[in-house]
């Protein structure tokens, strides 16, 4: 069946696949309008400045051409921006030629460059990932706004879109669903820069579904199901701040958030405070946040279909080099959620008077720790088991103290007198060993993981979650979880 066809790409990737299909029908008569030698076999061609030429050339086709013969308009844009009135003779040969055995191929760099009247009578192909997208090899052309990108082509080549504002699930084997998302993802990536868009990733199943992205700009997390459970909640407190952020900055171009989980149930299941998260996420469109769920089934009851596509044949390679290749094309995404604290936490990295972090995973941020010692409140208490960082904790005063240290007693453990005189610090195994007049009176104090965390003065649900580490504490009075530096 003869068909006419649009080929889509750059110039080289035209004449490769333009060079095998006429090696496949070598009784073909090609009448080429384009600039330039061309290492094509074509019978003749024409310079599309040559307007006499390419109208002769025209009026043969128009007439009636042989069976056999084609037209090549190659590079459209080129050759329509010479000639105003190609489109209607072209669109006219392309409607009738096919019949009589003539059929009408042209070549663009780009989707865009061809006219919608002209289209209707060709079949798309689109030569390599770029051009399906319509994007140079230097990654220009990636500042789109909408949240639309091509995943593939239809029955007839041309593009199929997915705007993931309107379709929210992706359902099937781990296979299928992995090749859908996969095109989905690196065509967002590949037309929308980090500055415009971030992606949040949960692999909740590790089949690898989103491997090698989080080499992107645009990745602003990416979890595993290997991920343990503190991770887990502190990307939940991490997105439920940054709802709020948004919030507060409705007058700020942010970048969307696309939040892709698949397999949610396994998150749901281990961490069930996330319930509460995805329902902000899913109802804060108009906040720039939109949750894609994927999985062996949907998730939803009646969710918007997934386009039928077929992918870019090329797509797996742009897997590989695509996420790497968008370093330095947008700024780096936004982090929800910092790392975990960290277990080698040293004084001298710390500000002139900080002895620690604390961590403040609902504001996205952390903050140094000062003792904060005046005459009201005036003393300090560092609480928590046996080898929990507590006389470590005391050298790291000791060294921030300096030539202050006179005006403090430092007490690691009961049983010595007491000065009042002075800044008194003790140590205790539980806040019932601390005097009261210090407990009323604290400037500072550290409970660190406690035998029994329902004696916390800070909250037993906290205290619970403290890490069994040296230096991993709660601060009091903040209630934040914090990390103690060595001296």
């Amino acid at each position: 069946m003869i068909r006419n066809f649009a080929v889509v790409g750059p110039g080289h990737a035209t004449r490769e696949r333009l060079t095998t299909a006429l090696a496949a029908a070598p009784d073909m008569a090609v009448y080429r309008i384009g600039r330039g030698a061309d290492p094509l076999p074509v019978s003749a061609s024409f310079d599309p400045a040559d307007q006499s030429g390419c109208r002769s050339l025209l009026d043969w086709f128009e007439r009636g051409a042989p069976s056999g013969a084609v037209l090549l308009v190659d590079d459209w844009e080129l050759c329509a921006g010479l000639d105003p009135e190609l489109v209607t003779t072209v669109d006219w040969i392309a409607a009738f030629g096919p019949p009589r055995g003539v059929q009408v191929v042209v070549t663009a760099r780009k989707w865009a460059s061809l006219p919608d009247l002209l289209r209707r009578h060709l079949h798309g192909e689109a030569t390599d990932f770029l051009a399906l997208h319509g994007i140079e090899a230097d990654l220009t052309g990636i500042n789109q706004r909408d949240l639309k990108a091509a995943i593939g082509s239809d029955a007839r080549g041309w593009p199929v879109y997915l705007d993931v504002t309107t379709c929210g699930s992706c359902a099937g084997p781990a296979a299928q669903r992995e090749q859908l998302l996969l095109a989905a993802l690196l065509g967002l990536m590949a037309t929308h820069s980090s500055q415009h868009l971030n992606l949040a990733l949960f692999d909740m199943k590790n089949i690898g579904v989103f491997d090698g992205l989080d080499a992107a700009p645009h990745v602003a997390l990416a979890l595993t199901g290997e991920d343990d459970d503190e991770t887990l909640e502190r990307f939940r407190d991490g997105l439920t701040a940054e709802v709020a952020r948004r919030r507060e900055h409705t007058g700020e171009p942010l970048p969307a958030l696309l939040v892709c989980i698949d397999s949610a149930e396994v998150l749901l299941e281990r961490v069930p405070g996330y319930q509460g998260v995805l329902g902000l996420l899913t109802a804060g469109r108009a906040l720039g946040l939109h949750v894609l769920f994927s999985g062996d089934t949907f998730p939803v009851s009646h969710p918007p279909a997934w386009p039928s596509a077929i992918p870019p044949h090329d797509l797996e390679e742009w897997a590989d080099v695509l996420p790497g290749s968008l370093v330095g094309t947008g700024p780096p995404a936004h982090e929800p959620a910092l790392p975990p604290l960290p277990q080698d936490l040293t004084l001298d990295t710390l500000p002139p008077g900080g002895i620690g972090v604390l961590d403040l995973p609902l504001e996205q941020r952390r903050e140094v720790l000062f003792p904060g010692f005046t005459d009201q409140p005036k003393h300090g208490a560092i609480v928590g088991k046996a080898g929990t960082g507590k006389t470590t904790t005391l050298r790291t005063l000791a060294a921030l103290l300096g030539d202050d240290l006179a005006r403090f007693q430092f007490l690691d453990g009961p049983g010595e007198p007491l000065d009042l005189q002075r800044h008194i610090i003790v140590t205790a195994y539980n806040w019932d060993q601390v005097p009261p007049f210090i407990r009323e009176n604290l400037a500072f104090g550290i409970e660190f993981r406690l035998e029994d965390p329902s004696t916390s003065l800070v909250d037993a649900e906290l205290a619970a979650e403290v890490p069994d580490l040296p230096g991993f504490c709660l601060s009091v009075p903040h209630g934040l979880h914090a990390q103690i530096a060595r001296p």
